[in-house]
């Protein structure tokens, strides 16, 4: 194949492999690039960048170019890891990040700009987090702890013990030894242990061969990727894939994979709500979030784990011994995000945005009949009161459905907020600062029994009479079982029920 001349880069520039597989030239340096695969690249290096030739396998993959100015032009200020893989967990996150950025990439208004800076800016600081190395020396111990972090981002590469034992700065007998004492395993025996693990995940959500399965996790003999598989899951991969029944255990997104017309078969209880329940019969409980039943989640026996970035990293360390887990950002996509990512990763793409079309249509509809009953002109609060906290509430949750759907009007104070930081839940404030969030019309949701008692103390409150919409008696509780939710089968649901509520005030 024609070897394409160099393109020498005149900024900084990352390059995210989604699909494929490739090389990748930087300067003198080459590397074997394949999905998941992120490489930073220093303005003046020179750069290659060639597809693996078969047209099933083609490379592609998003190039992000950018400068970086500080307030004293002279001082040099490159990136840690430039000219160089780096780092990016979990992946379809960072999916997510380039699409949003792609969609955003010619910003309508000031606030589809922020935005688009947020999320890069955002993206950027979880780079660095992840890829810049710590200064100082800590014990042998910790050098082996960082080798066991080190191989999860790595286990794909060609990597021997010798060379962890000298990364660690110790003798390979010294680092076997306390490798074992962390692990349990032997170096060797944690990599194939990694690999295979990926590798199931990779044959319950891709379309990739076999063949292309194995180099994607390191093996570049598929009849030894292979043996190795049947060794430790006691099947083939081919038998794997064949009887599989997509058992996916949901730790965040059980009423994305309803949508989908997928039960999941189990999940914590509080994300079995009010929508979740009406329609997931037979959803093992495990748990809550401060005590998950891990005997009960391995007694399931699931294929697949969905959860979401905000789970603590215990926690995240014990799922992965469960099963297999893909993990869907949170915060940074909105309710119809999480269930096209979620769409994407299990192969149902065309039923997420089926999904998600009709539901766009519904909020248009809503949006045009909720003018006959609300006057556009009036602001609207929403509070929630959770325990002994009180909360003002943004664009997410019911903000989505009263600002985002209706188009109503927030107070002043989070409008302005919202347009610094969009997609907000909201912030927790004392009963003195409730003046700040002065609107015509007060909307709360009183979540639990500490709540209530704490919304009965607050409405003899002198600040909370104080309130414009407290002395004119526009004040309107919602039910909570119905609104607490955020997730496109309760936004649904809300759509309707906000419908019902303002149109009988």
């Amino acid at each position: 194949m024609h070897q394409p001349l160099p393109d020498v880069s005149l900024s900084y520039r990352l390059i995210v492999v989604s699909e494929g597989s490739g090389s990748i030239y930087i300067d003198d340096s080459c590397y074997h690039a394949i999905a998941g695969n992120c490489y930073a690249v220093s303005p003046g290096a020179k750069l290659i960048v060639t597809s693996a030739g078969e047209e099933k396998n083609e490379m592609h993959y998003f190039s992000v170019t950018f400068d970086i100015i500080t307030a004293q032009p002279d001082n040099d200020l490159p990136l840690p890891f430039a000219n160089s893989k780096v780092i990016i967990d979990p992946f379809v996150r960072t999916l997510a990040v380039m699409r949003k950025l792609i969609a955003l990439k010619h910003p309508e208004s000031e606030e589809e700009q922020l935005s688009y800076h947020f999320r890069f800016q955002k993206w950027m600081h979880a780079l660095l987090k992840q890829n810049t190395v710590k200064s100082g020396t800590g014990t042998t111990l910790q050098a082996v702890e960082q080798s066991v972090l080190f191989l999860k981002d790595h286990f794909n590469e060609k990597i021997s013990t010798k060379q962890l034992a000298e990364q660690a700065g110790i003798g390979i007998k010294q680092f076997i030894h306390l490798f074992k004492q962390i692990t349990g395993v032997t170096p060797h025996e944690y990599i194939s242990t990694l690999r295979i693990r990926k590798a199931k995940e990779l044959l319950l959500v891709s379309r990739q061969t076999l063949a292309e399965i194995a180099e994607q996790v390191g093996y570049l003999d598929s009849y030894y990727f292979n043996r190795r598989f049947k060794e430790i899951t006691g099947v083939p991969p081919r038998v794997y894939v064949n009887t599989r029944q997509y058992k996916i255990m949901s730790m965040s997104y059980v009423c994305a994979l309803l949508a989908l017309g997928i039960q999941p078969i189990g999940a914590p209880a509080y994300h079995l709500g009010y929508y979740a329940g009406r329609l997931g019969d037979n959803i093992t409980n495990i748990g809550d979030k401060s005590n998950l039943y891990y005997d009960r989640m391995k007694a399931l026996k699931p294929d697949l784990i969905i959860s979401c970035d905000t789970i603590d990293h215990e926690t995240q360390q014990q799922l992965e011994h469960i099963a297999p887990m893909v993990t869907i950002p949170w915060m940074d996509l909105y309710a119809t995000e999480h269930l096209q990512a979620i769409g994407d990763v299990l192969g149902m793409e065309k039923q997420a945005k089926s999904w998600i079309n009709d539901y766009e249509l519904k909020r248009e509809v809503a949006h045009q009949r909720i003018k006959t009953y609300v006057s556009m002109d009036e602001t609207v609060g929403l509070l929630l009161i959770e325990g002994s906290e009180i909360y003002v509430l943004g664009d997410r949750n019911a903000g989505e459905i009263m600002y985002r759907s209706f188009g109503l009007q927030p107070p002043p104070l989070v409008q302005h907020l919202l347009v610094e930081h969009p997609n907000q839940y909201g912030r927790k404030v004392e009963v003195e600062q409730l003046w700040q969030y002065e609107a015509d019309r007060l909307f709360v949701i009183v979540y639990g029994a500490e709540a209530a008692l704490t919304y009965k103390k607050l409405q003899h409150n002198p600040v909370w009479r104080q309130l414009s919409a407290v002395r004119q008696g526009k004040v309107q509780t919602m039910d909570s079982d119905k609104w607490i939710y955020y997730d496109v089968l309760s936004l649904s649901g809300q759509l309707d029920d906000g419908m019902n509520i303002l149109s009988k005030r």
